[in-house]
This record gives structure tokens, sequence and C-alpha cells, in this order.
């Protein structure tokens, strides 16, 4: 006897088709996907493609929509709501001295409509710095990217070296190309290297042997890491986790005579979306780096970066720790326009310069803020949303302060 068992065949994919593009190239958008023509439907590769495609800055929102031709194959079409994606930045700050700062920068995250990123900004901190970033995220082939920083910062740092108090003019110059290569939807790796050169001037103070006049060095540093990231998108609501970890490695002369430095830094976030008004969001930061009596660590307390309230630059050391919580609460939406209100928990410690590495717990070196916001947002232009939080002491302290900018503090 024989048995003979016929598989129905899985309908193929006539041809894949964009719907609602403005400024953004077919061809650019198409190389990012998995699902191809003349291939059978894969539900799991069509689901994958819109991550892709919602992890663009020009993308705020993307469905699918799958037709039967009269041929029995399909005809697949990713609809797109486009973003506007040449962004301006801008920051204003109170600097050291009470001096007023402000960052002014214009970028176009979707440059030629083909995913290319350009940009520039303009920083007056004391003493003026501007910047250039070019970035290419489908450099030769989709999984690769491709970007280059060229910049001058120029700063007026307080210091205190053996109980002396002074302020460095600092200037510093770099360039750094990386090179990311996606391994799978959720892994990607990045390698990075450059070149730093780095002034320091007394601006204020005397000199000594350990407090130099002037100080000038030119370092090399070379950085690697993995990121994981799985966060869906839907217009400004987050859902899911991401975590990078990256390792740098410096060399060259510094102010107090070392000749090498390396540094270890672990970012995760996580984000939980509740019906279609509510996101709770969660961040945690942990950074290491070698032990050395420094008047510049690589890690501050910051309010900008993470202590709402705290100040700007409140503390430097080797190695830190932060904790922030946040719920985002849509307040007001309508057509193009949301209005989010925010409450948060910010928490942080730091090691002082060269003191052991518990001293980051110790409760003279831990910051604790809370506070409330304000989002006001605009769901079709790339990370067009303006901030203002208001945080205080929760430690029994008067200390309270504002910070604002564009985008979300995380």
């Amino acid at each position: 006897m024989c048995y003979i068992m016929s598989l129905a065949q899985q309908p193929t994919i006539h041809s894949i088709d964009f719907a609602g593009l403005k400024k953004s190239k077919k061809s650019y958008l198409k190389k990012l996907l998995t699902q191809e023509e003349g291939k059978q439907l894969s539900k799991s590769k069509v689901a994958n493609d819109l991550v892709l495609l919602l992890r663009e800055p020009v993308v705020s929102h993307a469905y699918e929509m799958i037709d039967t031709l009269p041929t029995g194959q399909l005809q697949l079409t990713y609809h797109i709501e486009e973003n506007k994606t040449l962004i301006p930045a801008v920051d204003v700050w109170q600097s050291v001295n009470r001096s007023f700062a402000f960052h002014l920068g214009l970028t176009d995250y979707n440059f030629l409509g083909r995913g290319y990123t350009i940009g520039g900004f303009y920083r007056q901190n004391n003493f003026p710095g501007f910047g250039l970033i070019l970035e290419n995220n489908n450099f030769i082939r989709p999984e690769n990217e491709l970007k280059l920083l060229v910049q001058q910062h120029e700063t007026l740092e307080p210091l205190k070296i053996d109980d002396t108090d002074v302020q460095y003019r600092y200037r510093l110059r770099n360039i750094e190309i990386s090179i990311g290569r996606n391994l799978t939807l959720k892994h990607k790796i990045v390698v990075a290297g450059g070149l730093i050169d780095e002034r320091y001037l007394l601006y204020k103070g005397s000199a000594s042997e350990v407090i130099p006049n002037e100080f000038t060095t030119i370092k090399s540093f070379a950085k690697a890491g993995h990121v994981f990231d799985y966060i869906q998108p839907f217009y400004y609501h987050l859902n899911g986790w991401q975590n990078q970890v990256f390792t740098t490695y410096v060399w060259g002369e510094s102010i107090n005579q070392n000749n090498d430095f390396y540094s270890i830094e672990n970012r995760s976030k996580y984000f939980r979306r509740f019906n279609n008004l509510g996101n709770l969001c969660f961040r945690a930061n942990l950074g290491l780096a070698k032990n050395i009596d420094s008047p510049f660590p690589p890690f501050a307390i910051d309010n900008n970066q993470n202590v709402r309230g705290a100040g700007n630059l409140v503390q430097r050391g080797n190695a830190y720790w932060s904790f922030n919580t946040e719920y985002r609460h849509t307040l007001f939406e309508k057509g193009w326009f949301t209005v989010q209100g925010n409450v948060f928990i910010d928490l942080a410690g730091i090691q002082p310069i060269a003191t052991p590495l518990h001293r980051m717990f110790a409760q003279t070196n831990r910051y604790q803020y809370g506070g409330a916001g304000l989002r006001f947002i605009h769901k079709y232009i790339y990370k067009a949303i303006f901030r203002i939080d208001y945080g205080f002491s929760l430690n029994g302290t008067k200390k309270s302060g504002v910070t604002f900018g564009i985008g979300q503090f995380f």
C-alpha cells in the first residue's frame, strides 16, 4: 500500500512596497528588511522588520498590510508615518561662576532620505566649543553602522588639589570613529578608537609643584562594547529593555603623570507601558575606573546626567552608581501634540578620588532626589520632546534645582 501526502504550499511574496513616504527613499528602507520578495511569507520576519523600521529615526509609526493578488501571490505593504528629522537642539544652564551657558545644534537624522545622520553644534560654557557628527546606520550592509565625531570643548573646571581650591581652563579636542555590527535583532557589538588632545591652563590659584601653570597632552583610546536592545516604541511610548556595556582603555600622560587608564560602564533601561496613557521607566548605571589620584576622574554627579535637582558637576569620582525611576502619564493629546506629566526619584553615589570603592555608598557621597515635571511632545518630529523637571533633596537638605532640555531624560 502506498501513501501519498501533499502539503499545501505557503503563498509567496510577489512584491514589497511602502506607503506614506515623503522624504525617505524606498531603497533605503527596503534593504533593512529580512522578508524577501519571491520567498514564502514569514509572520515572524514581518514582525521583526516592523521593529527594525521603528528603530529608524524617520519612522514614527509603522504597520503592515497583506493583500492577495489574482495569481495567489501576496502583496506586502508597510505603511509608514514619517517623522520630521531636521531637529534643532537647545540647552541653557548656569555654569561655573554663575555664568550663562548654552548649547545650540542642528541635526538631520535622515539626510538625503537614506537614513544618514549629519549634525553640528556650538556650545558656550564659559568658553566656546563646537562639534560635527556623521553617521551611517547602514554602512555597505544594513547590519553595519559607521560613526564619526569631531569636537572641541573648553570649560572652566573647579578642582581641589592637596586641599587647595584652583580653577583650570580645560580644553579638549577629540576625534572618534566607531563601527557597529548587528549580530541579531537584539544584539550588537561596537568597537571604537580615536585621539584626544587636552590642555590645562591655570585660571585661578597659584602654581606649585603639584599645580602646574599649564599642561598639555595627546592621548589615544580604544573602546569596545555590547548592546542588547529590545525596546519597542509606539510613538512616544516605550516597552521593553536595553542593556549596554562598554570598556575603554586610554594611553597617554595625564596631569598627575599616570600613563594609562581604563574604565567599564554598564547602563540598563526598562520600560513598561500601561494602557494608552502611562509609561513606567527604570534606569540603572554602574561605572568603575582605575582608582588614580587625578583631578579629572571620569564620572560625575550632575543635574543633566543622573540626579535632577542636584546641580551641575556636583562631585567627581572614579566609580559611581545611579538608579532612576520615573512614571510618565499623558495628560493631553490631540493630533500631533501631547503633554505628559511625570514624577521621579533619582538616586546615585560616587567614589571620591583615591578612596576605597565602598566609599561610593557612604552617606556623604550619596544623593537622593525626587521631583516632578512636564513633557511637551510633537509626535511626528524625531526626539521633539521638550522636558522640564524640578528636583528636590530627599535626605533632609534644602537643595533643589530645575533641569530642562530636548528629549526624554532617559
